[in-house]
């Protein structure tokens, strides 16, 4: 007998058998007790978690011979055509290889005759979103009124491209991942049926590689086992799959948080070099990342890093390891990703700026006050002189006003992003429009800000004098002091060609007058 993979031997043959989705398998179990089965149902969730498998556990339990319950036996003839896929009435369709109307059409004609070997004819159709449009309106009838023996069972991964009169004619159940602890079970369960060993260790790192699909880490533990070893371990693992050491990871951590560019880019190279995955070395990265994370919010421990840096480097590294794939230079996106994180001032840094900005705007932080000086105290009087009393001076009826303090901010136009910054946290719609502006000079404190002519309509709304007065108040809140704000429109740069073709009309004049004569104008000749 041929060889038959570890999946296809290890398939689950009955709803007892099956590992996880509980909330699926209990439904279709009542259902089949019941008799209440639908005519229709559709199975989405992600590759490898079951969909496939639940179809045809259903197509047995509708069509055995001998069921216990819900559970079809396993053992009929009908049960074991059904698992060698030879059985008439259990139709396998790939719709990405028979997508189209004539497909349809031609399943249309042969759907109305009666079964020829079991009680129900079951049409499992896998991918079903890669039917076209006009394939799956050949469907609609059929799929909402099928005859009394038939079943659908659509199943895809990508269920936002199916029409909603499709959806809404099916049963719909959506299959999750399975769990780490689900995955590692059932590898635990082959192993020892298989009599093979290994190591705990490996088997939970295929279980968090598999990414939540059983099929992957069936796959993966197959590769594994085929390496030969006594005993598989996790050193083993790695090395099959192509995993990235632990070791190098926190290397590379360790050089992101002292903020050493040279050190990252070494180790990154090192991985290269070695012939392992960039992709998988940025998936494992990304995972590292959020696990410090969510070990920092739920369980409190210091990682070395703040949170807004742990949700800066995953933001940055997730989105180079999505480029990895598509370029042509597959380290260039994690090496520009580690330049960006060891290079650039820390998030934490730029937070405190931005949130002095804020608190001063909001009237709670002084100016820094700088180049303030104290008033000398009055010297000391000799205690043997009487000096006359001093007379007593009226209070004054208010409190005299404080001594202005040094500015934060002198010259606006240097700090055009700080004011654009706080102007977006005041009123977002006015920031979008003057910041198509520029400041093109600041005198007399007075800040005068330029658009470009064809955005009249952008100055005309920030000078009405609302927008003004809070473009004011704010440039004295970060300047301290009272500055005004005009807008100007940029004139367009004068056209060298126009003003030549201006000054010829006048020394055109001055050769007639010279030479005598007349300007008569030139007519192109029609071909």
């Amino acid at each position: 007998m041929e060889y038959q993979t570890l999946y296809r031997r290890w398939r689950p043959r009955g709803f007892t058998d099956f590992v996880g989705q509980n909330h699926v398998v209990t439904t279709l179990v009542n259902a089949v007790e019941g008799k209440r089965v639908a005519h229709a149902y559709l199975f989405t969730g992600p590759r490898g978690t079951g969909k496939t498998s639940i179809a045809k556990i259903l197509a047995k339990a509708l069509n055995c011979e001998n069921p216990k319950g819900a559970e079809p036996c396993d053992q009929c003839s009908n049960c074991v055509r059904i698992n060698e896929g030879i059985f008439l009435d259990v139709l396998e369709i790939d719709a990405a290889s028979n997508r189209g109307i004539d497909e349809i059409r031609d399943l249309r004609e042969k759907i109305k005759f009666a079964p020829a070997e079991g009680k129900y004819k079951i049409y499992i159709i896998d991918e079903v979103h890669m039917l076209t449009a006009e394939a799956f309106n050949a469907l609609l009838k059929t799929l909402e009124e099928p005859p009394e023996f038939v079943v659908f069972i659509l199943a895809t991964t990508e269920v936002h491209k199916i029409p909603a009169t499709i959806l809404s004619r099916c049963q719909r159940f959506d299959f999750k991942r399975f769990t780490v602890a689900e995955i590692k079970g059932r590898l635990e369960q082959i192993v020892k049926a298989e009599k093979v060993e290994a190591s705990s260790e490996g088997l939970e790192l295929i279980a968090k590689h598999a990414d939540g699909g059983m099929r992957d880490a069936v796959s993966m533990l197959e590769q594994a086992l085929a390496h030969g070893e006594a005993k598989l371990e996790e050193a083993d693992v790695r090395a099959i799959l192509g995993l990235i050491d632990q070791e190098e990871i926190d290397h590379l951590t360790s050089a992101l948080k002292e903020r050493d560019t040279k050190r990252a880019l070494e180790l990154l190279a090192g991985v290269n070099l070695s012939g392992k995955d960039l992709w998988q070395f940025g998936r494992s990265l990304v995972e590292h990342f959020r696990q410090l994370l969510l070990a920092s919010l739920s369980a409190g421990q210091e990682v070395g890093f703040t949170t807004a840096d742990l949700v800066k480097i995953i933001e940055v590294l997730a989105g180079a390891t999505l480029e990895v794939k598509r370029s042509q230079q597959s380290a260039l996106p994690l090496e520009l990703a580690l330049i960006k994180l060891t290079a650039l001032p820390a998030v934490d840094q730029l937070e405190t700026r931005i949130a002095k900005l804020e608190a001063l705007v909001a009237g709670n932080l002084t100016p820094l006050e700088t180049g303030q000086t104290k008033p000398l105290a009055a010297p000391k009087l000799n205690s043997r002189s009487n000096p006359a009393p001093a007379p007593v001076k009226p209070k004054p009826d208010r409190e005299p006003a404080p001594q202005p303090v040094t500015p934060l901010i002198n010259d606006p136009m240097k700090h055009w992003e700080v004011f654009l910054e706080v102007i977006k946290k005041k009123k977002r719609t006015l920031a979008a429009l003057i910041q198509e502006g520029k400041p093109i000079r600041f005198e007399k404190e007075e800040l005068v800000v330029g658009f470009p002519p064809h955005l009249t309509f952008h100055m005309e709304n920030v000078a009405i004098p609302a927008n003004k007065e809070l473009l004011e108040s704010i440039l004295k809140n970060i300047c301290g002091r009272d500055l005004k704000i005009s807008f100007v429109l940029l004139e367009k740069k004068p056209d060298p060609n126009k003003e030549n073709r201006a000054e010829e009309p006048e020394l055109l004049k001055k050769t007639v007058d010279l030479f005598g004569g007349e300007v008569r104008p030139v007519l192109k000749e029609e071909n």
